[in-house]
């Protein structure tokens, strides 16, 4: 079953009767349409999570006569939740991601999660490293296809780790080929140019760049 994949795509700057041939640098950034109500309204629950701490503690010291030490354990049990809720939210973010491309220079590729203690990934591609940019169809999950885009990379011969020679973009949301065939096209033109880019593989040379 398709999933909604309900995202938007963010272009900076934007693309409306520009050459993209002439910009030097572009940002791509899918995100969720919907902005989480928490996210939403986080700094006005901040305030009043933070208002109620606030009163609460200053009527426990006034009412224990400035005697902090007299807190008991059920007035604990609610001045810590509530200051466990404030971390939270503060830990909270919009979870996105991103890809910018630079003209002659390459790739930056940036996936912000939802909470900020969890491991967000960047990374950066040479242009020397790219073979080619495309979008392939795939499963994903329970047998769902899907289209993705990705980026073709030269392995690393003197490397002995191994490397993924396929680094796809977007991978937290997945968007749909709509947006991907937007950034596709632009994202090619500015770093490969107008003419048309083709690889082959050559017996005793590996890949070799045919130009249409």
């Amino acid at each position: 079953m398709s999933s909604p994949k309900d995202f938007s795509l963010e272009v900076t700057p934007p693309l409306n009767d520009v050459n993209v041939e002439s910009l030097n640098l572009i940002k791509f950034t899918v995100k969720n349409k919907k902005v989480d109500l928490i996210l939403k309204n986080k700094s006005v629950i901040l305030l009043i999570l933070s208002g109620i701490l606030i009163a609460y503690i200053t009527n426990i010291i006034i009412s224990d006569n400035f005697e902090v030490s007299h807190i008991s354990k059920v007035q604990y049990g609610l001045v810590l939740p509530l200051i466990a809720t404030i971390i939270l939210v503060l830990l909270r973010q919009q979870p996105e991601d991103t890809m910018i491309v630079m003209k002659g220079i390459g790739v930056q590729l940036v996936t912000k999660k939802k909470w900020r203690f969890q491991n967000s990934s960047q990374s950066f591609i040479p242009i020397k490293d790219m073979i080619d940019l495309v979008i392939h169809e795939g499963f994903h999950k329970y047998g769902q296809v899907i289209f993705y885009l990705c980026i073709l990379t030269r392995s690393s011969e003197q490397s002995n780790v191994e490397e993924n020679i396929i680094k796809i973009i977007f991978p937290e949301f997945l968007p749909r080929k709509d947006i991907l065939l937007k950034v596709w096209k632009s994202s090619r033109q500015l770093l490969f140019g107008s003419p048309n880019r083709y690889w082959r593989r050559v017996p005793g040379q590996g890949l070799k760049q045919v130009l249409s």
